[in-house]
């Protein structure tokens, strides 16, 4: 079942990873989190339950330093999520130092030879409890092992402390924020929950130097144990708005020209200069919507490269911004109104006598679509006939 729900969060991490470019930045800490926590349950079925002597050679020792950046990659993805900022100080830095000391700690095993390693697991596979004797630099192995669900803990405790600091509990009338509050306190029940388990079983494992014994004395933390990684994986997969994060859409624009244009908006002056906040209002989302139409008036979309980064380079608006503004405000996906637009362009064109003298596919080239199939199937999805029969109808 471990090896099960490991390979499942494997699976849901890769899938994120090729989420990244349009949500939130802050979620690469949330898939450096997920990767190395189910590194690190793929490392306790090794030694467990594996009885595989190369898996337990490869897996035991050599991701150790990594198991110390669970709490501080967890911590900043909830800071991350608050401030709408993925952005490290040099400070920051600082929490990798206890991941660094490990690895040197455990350098004499790293560089050592292939064929102790195998003794070493062999060793294991006798004996699961065997993983203790092993020499490191200066940290006891004991200590090291422990050191991974405790810091992990109070790492999160530093992230509640964080999100009532910051007042989210208190400013989530908005959907999305009232979402990611509900999210962060499930996440961090989860944690909470994995990491007291894992905690149990390393404490239990030492005091009786047996690895099973704790597994049947503890079988009710176990399968919560396992229950909550099983969770954690999968959350991804039913909350999948939760990747925007909280955009905290503090756009103000120049009103000289628009004050009318604003006016009709309700957008009042105050409004545009306000600070961040968890509240992303109506006037915020009218601020965007006023940029974004702007933006379009130059037709950037009728360019065959036109995409979402593109579009949030050209408007400095960032991409998590934008696919929130699209799926969530609009109700639509980039593609589809990007689409719709250029199928706008065509029927502009047509509707001028240019539909006359040029061919469909010179109507696609012109509004930028990079094939004729996908024009036609454009063209069909809003219009709900063919350009062809569009054509007809005309005549």
């Amino acid at each position: 079942m471990l090896l099960s729900i490991t390979i499942l969060g494997f699976i849901v991490t890769f899938l994120l990873l090729l989420n990244l470019k349009q949500s939130n930045k802050a979620n690469v800490y949330l898939f450096f989190f997920l990767l190395i926590n189910n590194t690190y349950s793929l490392s306790h079925y090794a030694t467990v339950y594996s009885g595989n002597r190369y898996l337990i050679a490869v897996m035991l020792v050599h991701f150790t330093p990594l198991y110390l950046l669970i709490g501080p990659f967890f911590y900043f993805y909830v800071r991350g999520l608050l401030t709408d900022d993925h952005k490290l100080s040099k400070w920051d830095y600082v929490h990798f130092i206890p991941a660094i000391l490990f690895f040197i700690n455990i350098s004499p095993y790293v560089f050592h030879t292939w064929d102790y390693k195998l003794l070493y697991a062999d060793n294991v596979v006798k004996d699961a409890h065997n993983f203790l004797n092993i020499d490191y630099l200066f940290i006891p192995t004991t200590l090291s092992f422990l050191s991974r669900p405790v810091v992990a803990i109070i790492y999160v405790i530093a992230s509640v402390v964080l999100i009532f600091r910051k007042g989210l509990n208190e400013n989530y009338l908005n959907h999305q924020a009232k979402l990611i509050f509900k999210w962060l306190v499930l996440f961090i029940f989860i944690s909470i929950v994995l990491y007291f388990g894992f905690l149990f079983f390393t404490v239990t494992s030492f005091l009786t130097k047996d690895v099973n014994f704790a597994d049947k004395q503890g079988e009710f933390i176990l399968y919560a144990t396992i229950g909550s990684l099983l969770f954690l994986n999968l959350s991804l997969l039913f909350f999948p708005n939760i990747l925007y994060g909280l955009p905290q859409l503090d756009y103000a624009i120049v009103t000289n020209q628009n004050r009318a244009e604003e006016e009709r908006l309700g957008i009042a002056e105050d409004v545009k200069k306000q600070s961040r906040s968890f509240e992303i209002s109506a006037e915020n989302l009218n601020l965007l919507s006023l940029k974004i139409n702007r933006y379009i008036e130059a037709k950037p979309y009728l360019n065959p490269e036109f995409n979402l980064t593109v579009m949030s380079t050209d408007t400095d608006i960032p991409v998590h911004h934008l696919s929130y503004y699209f799926n969530e405000h609009l109700e639509v996906n980039f593609n589809t109104w990007k689409n719709d637009l250029k199928i706008d362009h065509v029927i502009y064109l047509i509707r001028n006598g240019s539909g006359e003298i040029l061919t469909l596919d010179a109507l696609a080239k012109q509004a930028g679509f990079g094939s004729r199939t996908s024009f036609f199937n454009s063209f069909k999805l809003k219009m709900g006939i063919t350009p062809s029969e569009y054509l007809n109808r005309l005549d």
